[in-house]
């Protein structure tokens, strides 16, 4: 049995490897998702805890979920939850998780979770124009059917502006710390920089542009739009390279519920389709 499991797992490996590596990014918001990751300045809910810290300031009390299975498998579940509360003077503060299982046959291979805890602040401001911060202390949690577990800590900063209500600038740095995992072979969990764009036209309209660059790759290019169509319904478009993906999706709110899809295509593997409710008080 444990070669058959040993055998399913490196199945598995084999088929995840060209999409991500441990703890990577595996676009936990179905928002950002459907707006092709382009969210660090546009966020403005609790899944903003995943993506910049400081943009938590503009959300409102409120809780998230989502559920995913990456690329259609059935044996690479993505589930997250969060949390925002505002404190008003103090700041706002979040709580989220995200757990990532890779099961076989009905035995859970792998499991990657991350339990984050986060405050988001005003430095400065006035009626025109304010600048905040924000940080999350984050614990990762890896582990390994027959072989064990591991954990690590990691650091995460982001900065936001808003000039005139109508443009945002932010910034973020993810796993500041450099953080790594494993005993006899340690495995350093990715770390990006990520710099924002996002210009709010009108009410009910926002677009974004983000330059990320993970440390030794690349520089990776998502945009994305929101638009608020009618009164409870809002449709989001986006797209990304390395790889080329184009995503879109929908958000519906009435009476603080919210329900949330997105759809992203990959240019290899199979589409990804992600759900979301959450919840405004």
């Amino acid at each position: 049995m444990k070669k058959i499991l040993l055998l399913g797992f490196f199945l598995v490996l084999i088929a995840l490897s060209n999409a991500y590596a441990i703890f990577d990014d595996y676009e936990p918001g179905v928002r950002a998702r459907a707006m092709g990751g382009a969210f660090i300045a546009a966020g403005d809910d609790a899944n903003a805890i995943f993506y910049n810290p400081a943009a938590l300031k503009l959300s409102k009390n409120n809780i998230m979920t989502s559920y995913t299975k990456l690329f259609g498998l059935d044996f690479a579940v993505l589930k997250t939850a969060s949390f925002c509360y505002n404190f008003r003077k103090y700041g706002n503060v979040a709580l989220s998780i995200e757990t990532f299982d890779v099961e076989y046959e009905g035995f859970s291979l792998m499991n990657e979770g991350t339990y984050s805890l986060a405050h988001s602040f005003l430095l400065i401001g006035d009626v025109h124009s304010q600048f905040y911060l924000g940080y999350s202390a984050n614990l990762h949690h890896l582990s390994f059917e027959k072989f064990g577990n591991e954990n690590c800590f990691s650091l995460n900063l982001g900065a936001l502006a808003v000039l005139h209500q109508r443009t945002r600038i932010a910034f973020t740095v993810h796993r500041i710390n450099n953080p790594s995992i494993g005993k006899e072979r340690d495995f350093d969990l990715p770390q990006k920089m990520t710099i924002g764009l996002a210009y709010n036209p009108y009410d009910g309209v926002i677009t974004e542009l983000d330059l990320e660059k993970k440390f030794g790759e690349d520089t990776e290019l998502h945009i994305g739009i929101e638009a608020k169509i009618i009164k409870h319904l809002y449709i989001r478009m986006g797209a990304k390279n390395l790889p080329t993906s184009l995503s879109a999706g929908f958000g519906v709110e009435v009476k603080g519920i919210i329900v949330d899809y997105a759809y992203q295509h990959h240019s290899v593997l199979n589409g990804t389709h992600h759900f979301g409710v959450g919840y405004k008080f």
